[in-house]
């Protein structure tokens, strides 16, 4: 049974006072005003509800943990000790430019104030040497007469060792010119590397000369090239099993300079002495 529409029109009318009482029985703050859903101020409207403006993201505050804010001891220290360099600077350009007696004073007691902080620090880095052995470095290298005679009579032992063991298979090449005053000036010292330690000297002639007092000469046969040799005279050292080479070096060397290169790049590694 449809009903006619004078009956639909009082069953709204009944409900509309009732939706009104509904509204006037909530708790709303003065002032407060609420947009409409049908007022988007001209936006495209998506099921019936208006877009909502962007609202800016706060970041959240970086917070910086202990460790950053907390400086190291030794970030500190450098800190200070740049303050006092700095101080120490402004009291002695002040003394300088402006040499007056309070000047000068203030720049000296500045002065004394680190000459007595070096000395302490002199003492305890003594004392902490002493009482540990691996920073001793005079273990290895000592300073003390006594120790220096008895450290270099080892030396010279294991050197003299070495340069008799080394004579078996190893060789001097002894690249030089027939007009070098210093080439011929080294004859002495190599006929008593030979008398010494009988070890083999081989002169190479670059211009084709010879020498007297030394076995006979040879001519270079390209070795020069090989190992670069441009100044006379050049001392090689050389292995007549391996045909490994080992550079002495240029110039005139004592004997003493001789037996000390030859131990040191045959037998040890950098750093070790």
């Amino acid at each position: 049974m449809r009903l006619a529409i004078p009956t639909l029109l009082i069953l709204m009318a009944a409900l509309v006072p009732t939706s009104l009482f509904a509204l006037e029985g909530r708790d709303y703050p003065s002032g407060m005003e609420y947009s409409s859903a049908w007022a988007c101020h001209g936006q495209e409207k998506f099921n019936w509800y208006c877009e909502e403006a962007a609202r800016p993201v706060k970041k959240p505050k970086e917070i910086s943990t202990p460790e950053e804010s907390v400086k190291t001891k030794e970030a500190l220290a450098v800190e200070e000790l740049e303050k006092i360099r700095k101080d120490l600077d402004a009291k002695r350009a002040l003394a300088v430019v402006h040499p007056t007696a309070e000047n000068i004073k203030s720049y000296m007691a500045a002065q004394k104030v680190e000459i007595d902080r070096a000395s302490y620090f002199a003492d305890i880095w003594r004392r902490v040497l002493w009482q540990n052995a691996e920073l001793n470095f005079e273990l290895k290298n000592p300073m003390n007469n006594s120790a220096i005679k008895v450290a270099t009579r080892d030396r010279d032992a294991r050197q003299n060792n070495t340069m008799a063991d080394l004579a078996k298979e190893w060789g001097i090449f002894f690249f030089f010119r027939g007009d070098c005053p210093y080439c011929k000036h080294m004859v002495p010292t190599l006929q008593w590397i030979t008398r010494q330690y009988d070890m083999t000297i081989l002169p190479i002639s670059l211009d084709g000369s010879t020498i007297d007092g030394l076995p006979p000469s040879v001519k270079d046969n390209g070795l020069s090239a090989t190992l670069g040799v441009d100044a006379v005279p050049l001392f090689v050292l050389g292995n007549v099993k391996t045909h490994k080479v080992v550079i002495l070096g240029s110039g005139v060397l004592s004997l003493q300079d001789f037996v000390e290169r030859i131990y040191v790049l045959t037998q040890t590694k950098p750093g070790d002495l």
